[in-house]
């Protein structure tokens, strides 16, 4: 039976469904959350795998080529527009910063003895930034072997680049859902109409973002590190040292508005230059020409 890329699309999300959905279920069983969170971003990749070896589509398609250029501008991607949408939010009153909690705890972990609070912020961002970037790549690697390893370059070949990029982001955005309707991610104290729209818009654009990373470097790597500095600069950075003024919490993290116009902007200029990233098929996939 011949395999289309259809075909093994649809597999993919069948497998996807399958896999989230056991995980999910049995997160409620066990202790350990971080072992949980782990084998939830790796079901994407999972199902990617298997559907690779099924369909005898090469893993070489996923993209293994290593480029310190593009890896390097995957990491600046997320630390630039963090940068814009938080000092936004300082500037403007939205959240105050920085807060003292962090720069305690942010000693005693770096094991700094100095009085200096920008000493203490400058090395706090770069351990998150870089340090504590290898560990969450690992992780990040479980999603973007499925999202940007598979999908994007099968849907691609189906309905080109630039639907690809957003029928990705769509459905990365939907297998977020049951974390966020039924388990404890977004929980920010804003009503959950506001979580959700901000982080659909949020998702969507960054997978454009990233669509356009991902096929126009020709690597995973890129996205893979993007993935894991944007994780780590938001959650455990940039969130931490803002302090909660009243509403903050429509403004910070994925479920606030301050990322939304600035991804939008990016989202858009990656979309239009879409039509610049040349993709052409080899052996049942599309790869960079």
């Amino acid at each position: 039976m011949k395999i289309t890329v259809q075909k093994r699309i649809y597999i993919y999300i069948i497998l996807l469904i399958i896999f989230t959905g056991v995980v999910h279920a049995l997160k409620g069983f066990t202790k350990n959350q971080n072992m949980a969170s782990m084998l939830i971003m790796w079901t994407p990749g999972l199902a990617a795998l298997l559907v690779s070896l099924f369909t005898k589509r090469s893993l070489k398609l996923i993209g293994w080529k290593f480029s310190l250029k593009w890896i390097s501008i995957g990491w600046l991607f997320p630390v630039v527009y963090a940068t814009v949408a938080y000092s936004a939010i300082w500037i403007l009153g939205l959240g105050d910063v920085p807060s003292p909690t962090f720069l305690e705890r942010a000693r005693l972990t770096l094991g700094i003895d100095s009085d200096s609070d920008t000493l203490i912020i400058v090395s706090a961002f770069f351990y998150i930034t870089i340090i504590n970037v290898i560990p969450s790549a690992f992780m990040a690697l479980g999603e973007e072997i499925g999202w940007r390893g598979f999908l994007v370059p099968e849907l691609s070949e189906w309905v080109g680049l630039k639907k690809a990029g957003l029928i990705s982001g769509i459905i990365w955005g939907t297998w977020h859902l049951p974390g966020i309707l039924f388990g404890n991610y977004g929980q920010t104290g804003t009503p959950l109409w506001f979580r959700l729209a901000c982080f659909s818009i949020l998702v969507i654009s960054t997978g454009v973002l990233l669509a356009w990373l991902r096929m126009k470097s020709g690597s995973i790597w890129p996205v893979v590190i993007f993935h894991a500095t944007h994780n780590g600069v938001i959650q455990m950075f940039f969130n931490r040292i803002t302090v909660d003024t009243g509403k903050t919490a429509y403004f910070t993290g994925e479920f606030g508005f301050a990322l939304v116009p600035v991804l939008i902007l990016l989202a858009i200029f990656c979309f239009r230059n879409m039509d610049y990233v040349r993709v052409k098929t080899i052996y049942r996939g599309p790869v960079l020409s």
